[in-house]
């Protein structure tokens, strides 16, 4: 019945926004204008977009549509479960665009990537680049709004430091389907085919670079812990949660290890947290993004699952940064309310 709902509503929403089609850009295509503009040696292309509109689910696709009602394949994302696929796959093709559609007034750069762009770690490392990007390449002074995941915290905090205000920033949670002048996009940086998770081992070592060049005058050197615990016990999300937690917790603070919810501090707070810690345990999780604002050679040991053992995200960051990492593997237990949580032996871990 849900297929049925959303293919009449598609039909529908064609009949007032036309039926979208795929489209192969010719660089004599007068409403795409396409550029190559450098970072850290490296050159990315960047689209600019006559009258176009974006679509979003905000979780498996994002279709930029030119005004001849063509999604663009190079910058539209689409995942077919924990792949990222082909154009083909993109939801618009099938459903259409069945959002009513918000006119803006202005040139509007976007930051959209599906679910995964409401998420910490996908924003330092897929999306605040791009707006590195265009600041290194004196551009961020033509761009009137900036089509973002959300109105997270450490979002607003971000872009403050790029002199952009919140009130330019589109929330896609709430603007699912937005047209404008002028849309302008840049391409991934690194995410572009295959398994989903595979694509973290292909985070290159300049993103790292540009994150502490942007940020490192916002760290504070005060005295603080040099050996933290992340606590995930408040996370939202049940996947990777330790049964064991609060004995772990207490095993830990017999060893002067501070406990830390990430959730409760802000970007500023955490980034010098990481720098200034020695000895970092936690979960796998997005909080382990702030890595890249350690010093070489602090330890670093992630707690995962037999099944999920092969994620190799938090090693990629650790090597880039000269730390020492070491994975964990914790047993999966299912606990009486049929949730899978792990669970620790604390002798694992050398404290």
């Amino acid at each position: 019945m849900k297929i049925i709902y959303k293919i009449i509503l598609g039909i529908i929403f064609n009949f007032f926004y036309g039926k979208v089609k795929i489209s192969f850009i010719k660089k004599k295509n007068k409403s795409v204008n396409i550029k190559k503009i450098n970072f850290f040696s490296k050159s990315f292309t960047l689209y600019e977009m006559d009258n176009a509109r974006i679509f979003t689910d905000c979780n498996t696709n994002v279709a930029y549509i030119s005004s001849a009602n063509e999604i663009l394949p190079q910058i539209s994302f689409q995942q077919n479960k924990d792949r990222i696929s082909k154009v083909s796959h993109n939801s618009v093709l099938k459903f259409g665009t069945p959002k009513l559609k918000y006119k803006i007034s202005g040139v509007v750069f976007s930051l959209v990537q599906g679910a995964s762009g409401n998420n910490y770690w996908h924003w330092l490392f897929d999306l605040l680049p791009k707006i590195e990007i265009l600041h290194r390449n004196n551009m961020l002074k033509h761009i009137d709004y900036y089509y973002v995941p959300n109105l997270n915290p450490y979002v607003v905090d971000t872009l403050k430091v790029y002199g952009i205000n919140k009130f330019q920033l589109i929330n896609s949670q709430k603007l699912k389907h937005i047209t404008a002048k002028k849309i302008i996009a840049i391409e991934n940086i690194y995410f572009k085919k295959g398994f989903f998770q595979k694509q973290f081992e292909n985070i290159p070592k300049f993103l790292i670079i540009s994150l502490n060049d942007r940020f490192k005058e916002f760290i504070s050197s005060k005295k603080s812990s040099k050996k933290i615990f992340i606590d995930r016990s408040d996370s939202k999300f049940k996947h990777f949660q330790l049964a064991n937690n609060k004995e772990i917790i207490n095993k830990l603070k017999q060893k002067n290890y501070s406990i830390v919810k990430l959730s409760k501090l802000s970007f500023f707070e955490q980034i010098s947290l990481f720098y200034n810690s020695k000895m970092i345990i936690g979960v796998h999780g997005a909080g382990f993004a702030n890595l890249a604002f350690c010093k070489s050679r602090t330890k670093v040991y992630e707690i995962l699952s037999e099944k999920t053992k092969k994620r190799n995200a938090i090693k990629t960051i650790c090597k880039h940064k000269k730390l020492f990492h070491k994975k964990v593997i914790a047993k999966e237990v299912m606990l009486k309310d049929r949730i899978k949580k792990l669970f620790l032996d604390v002798s694992q871990i050398k404290i």
